[in-house]
């Protein structure tokens, strides 16, 4: 989907391109579906290798530096990932990798050794999502990343760590003693992530720490280790990749057609393209959560969720959610709306980006407004 919905946005290698997307998805089917934990392991790296050549292969002109940054970053979250598992497999009486075996005995591993385990796969899980302090490599990596590394690792790589933090919490026992940690960390993630975001000029950067932002707010759902924390962290994944992922797109397809990334060069785009414009709008709903909407949904679910942990310090993050959209509110009005000028550059929208954006605003209004079809499935 990732790979039809960009493409007209060409990339170096259109065949490496296809073959490293079908690649993910191989990836990203094992990591959801795995009820090993050995699988789990092999598919995150799987998954980790894939998202380096993206950015290193078929990324911009800073994708070198980016990719390495980012690869240096996946080794420790990995090296940590391993530790774990293999002091699961040890410590757990029946010696398996088997993930329900592992919940059912988990309860005879030593407290000491739960604690390790657990600081080991937050660790891991965090640097993936992203979470401050372990988020350097993201704002270079999202940026310098073609459209389709850009949406795929956005949308999907980043719901690794999330999805594994979720799984943390449902492995160890003792996980409950580390939830309050989890939120403050999340919190504190998605409030220094709009504060840096309002600071950038760099289009893919915004929404880089827009999506980061996000993860924080997810990061709390799954700290309040309750059924609305969880069922909203849930849905925030599906509804967050999404949206993310549309509008790298829409970056993309403002990068491809336009020739510039800097918000203080693009000018009057609404006069070009009207598709492109109007489509940034609803993806500064679709991230700001608007009613009738899948982000709604997932933080109404969240805040709930996190009320019933956290009392009043749940709404926190309300802020980041306020000043990410503002910001891009901001974003549009002075530079896709602005026409008292026009960017250069310009050539013709192609049909593949507005068939993309009609998918993905289909996709987060259903979801907006029929969401017990998912939350059924889930449950």
């Amino acid at each position: 989907f990732v790979a039809a919905s960009s493409g007209n946005i060409k990339a170096e290698r259109e065949k490496l391109s296809s073959a490293l997307v079908l690649l993910f998805q191989v990836a990203a089917t094992g990591i959801f579906t795995s009820g090993n934990l050995l699988l789990f392991f092999i598919f995150w790296d799987i998954g980790v290798v894939t998202a380096f050549l993206m950015i290193n292969t078929l990324g911009h002109s800073g994708s070198k530096i980016a990719s390495m940054n980012f690869l240096i970053y996946e080794i420790f979250a990995s090296v940590m990932l391993l530790f774990a598992i293999l002091l699961i497999y040890f410590y757990t009486p029946l010696h398996t990798f088997d993930i329900a075996s592992i919940i059912s005995g988990a309860s005879q591993i030593p407290t000491s050794t739960q604690s390790m385990i657990m600081v080991f796969l937050l660790i891991a899980f965090m640097v993936n999502m992203p979470i401050f302090p372990l988020h350097s490599w993201l704002p270079d990596a999202y940026s310098e990343a073609s459209t389709q590394g850009s949406m795929i690792i956005g949308g999907i790589l980043s719901k690794f760590g999330a999805f594994g933090l979720l799984l943390s919490f449902e492995l160890m026992p003792i996980a409950s003693h580390y939830s309050i940690y989890v939120f403050a960390f999340s919190v504190f993630s998605s409030i220094y992530a709009s504060l840096v975001m309002i600071s950038q000029k760099d289009i893919k950067r915004i929404i880089a720490y827009a999506a980061m932002a996000e993860m924080g707010v997810i990061g709390m759902g799954i700290s309040a280790y309750n059924t609305f924390g969880t069922f909203g962290a849930l849905y925030g994944m599906l509804a967050q990749g999404l949206s993310i992922a549309f509008v790298f797109l829409i970056a993309g397809s403002i990068m491809h057609e336009f020739g510039e990334r800097d918000i203080r060069l693009l000018k009057g785009i609404v006069m070009q393209s009207k598709a492109m414009a109007y489509s940034f709008v609803l993806g500064i709903f679709f991230i700001g959560g608007l009613p009738l909407t899948a982000g709604f949904i997932a933080d109404l679910l969240i805040f709930i969720g996190a009320y019933k942990s956290f009392s009043f310090y749940a709404f926190i993050p309300f802020a980041s959610i306020i000043l990410i959209a503002s910001y891009l509110y901001y974003v549009a009005n002075k530079s896709i709306f602005e026409c008292s000028s026009f960017s250069k550059n310009v050539s013709f929208i192609g049909a593949s980006q507005k068939i993309g954006y009609a998918i993905f605003i289909t996709a987060l209004f259903a979801l907006g407004m029929m969401p017990f079809v998912i939350l059924n499935a889930v449950h």
